[in-house]
């Protein structure tokens, strides 16, 4: 991505960016010039993370935090921009799924899902919105899945392929 645009001097928190995507995030934000956090429950996970992007020769720190405690977010983004004076990019991209059917789900799995899915992201982008204004400038950025939208418009678009007899229909759908 060289080329594209330059983060030098910009200061990125990735939670949930101990692996998957939310790694694959901060190591792209590192690539092009930011100083990333990574966020993450496990601080070994954390570590690991973070060496992999410093062996790299990259700019990497750990933060490690359950995004759905509302005290140590706060905390963590205060020693952040104690730390840096400055988070001009959050990435809410810590989230968590439950999988069960509808009649096994109890209210503690809901409220789980809730906490991690909407609850910490409201509350992160709150704490994380104070230094930005302070700054006049941030980015925040929200991650969510597509898996239950996708499961809901394959079933349609599987049907509209049997229904029309042509095999290209679902292939060309998948791009939507």
């Amino acid at each position: 991505m060289p080329g594209y645009f330059d983060l030098n001097n910009r200061l990125a928190l990735v939670t949930g960016a101990s692996r998957g995507l939310g790694l694959a995030m901060a190591e792209a934000l590192a690539e092009v010039g930011a100083t990333v956090i990574l966020n993450g429950r496990d601080a070994n996970t954390l570590k690991t993370a973070t060496d992999r992007i410093r062996e790299r020769g990259l700019k990497a720190e750990t933060s490690a935090f359950d995004v759905t405690d509302l005290r140590a977010t706060d905390a963590a983004i205060q020693s952040i921009v104690a730390d840096h004076h400055r988070l001009d990019i959050l990435i809410a991209n810590a989230g968590t799924i439950h999988r069960a059917p509808l009649a096994d789900w109890t209210s503690e799995a809901w409220d789980e899902v809730l906490a991690t899915n909407l609850k910490a992201c409201f509350f992160l982008a709150q704490q994380a919105a104070a230094p930005m204004r302070r700054q006049r400038h941030g980015r925040i950025i929200f991650i969510t899945s597509i898996v239950g939208i996708w499961k809901k418009h394959r079933a349609r678009l599987c049907r509209f392929k049997e229904r029309t007899r042509r095999p290209h229909s679902l292939s060309c759908c998948r791009t939507w």
